[in-house]
């Protein structure tokens, strides 16, 4: 921690204050006069060193902790640029927001292993709270079954950060389609089954109606 104390007329310095060595240096002729003066004096000297502990150590402290020892975690989101089904080329972007410091890395997996194929990306750029975001973009035809990974490395955090792209929006439509044909299969046999039964009873002769007009018949032969 260095503290220094200079003393400027008409723009030039005639002499200065240096902590290091706790008494001032003169730079001309009335500097130097002024200098020894200073020196002479022991209350000046307590007086810089009495400065230098209560203005710039406890700033220097509030400057660490709110830079050097300040660290914010990301928040990272993968998403399609656009949609693409399953075997078309599509774009793919890792968002990478709200992190501090600014060195950071961020990389692509496809099934548990790093791709740099067809891999770019933004520069670090600042955001209006002092943190930093950072997007990067995979171009890639996606295979179904395929794992998708955006993988961050910053130091707020104890591991990488590992997030998968989700492809539920590409396999909803195979959900519907999939749903769709298990009720079309039940209707369907449902249809077949009533039919076969309707079937089935018109030809073991079964009929209501004369089921109703035996009984009546046979309760009049009693």
């Amino acid at each position: 921690m260095v503290y220094s104390v200079k003393n400027i007329f008409n723009t030039r310095i005639e002499s200065m204050y240096d902590s290091r060595s706790r008494k001032y240096v003169g730079f001309d002729q009335y500097g130097v006069r002024n200098a020894e003066h200073y020196n002479s004096l022991d209350w000046k000297s307590l007086v810089r060193e009495f400065e230098k502990e209560t203005l710039c150590r406890h700033r220097a402290q509030l400057f660490r902790r709110s830079t050097l020892e300040r660290k914010l975690p990301p928040t990272v989101k993968v998403r399609q640029t656009k949609h693409a089904d399953y075997g078309e080329r599509t774009m793919f972007e890792c968002s990478v927001w709200s992190f501090y410091p600014q060195a950071i890395n961020v990389s692509w997996l496809i099934d548990g292993v790093e791709t740099v194929t067809d891999v770019s990306s933004t520069d670090v750029l600042p955001n209006e709270d002092w943190t930093f975001q950072l997007h990067s973009y995979l171009e890639l035809i996606l295979k179904r079954g395929e794992r998708l990974t955006c993988r961050v490395e910053h130091s707020s955090l104890v591991k990488s950060l590992e997030v998968d792209f989700d492809t539920f929006s590409l396999d909803a439509k195979y959900i519907k389609l999939s749903v769709g044909s298990i009720f079309f299969c039940i209707g369907f046999t449902a249809a077949v089954g009533g039919a076969v039964y309707y079937w089935w009873k018109r030809r073991s002769g079964f009929s209501p109606v004369d089921g109703r007009e035996q009984t009546s018949t046979s309760l009049s032969d009693l």
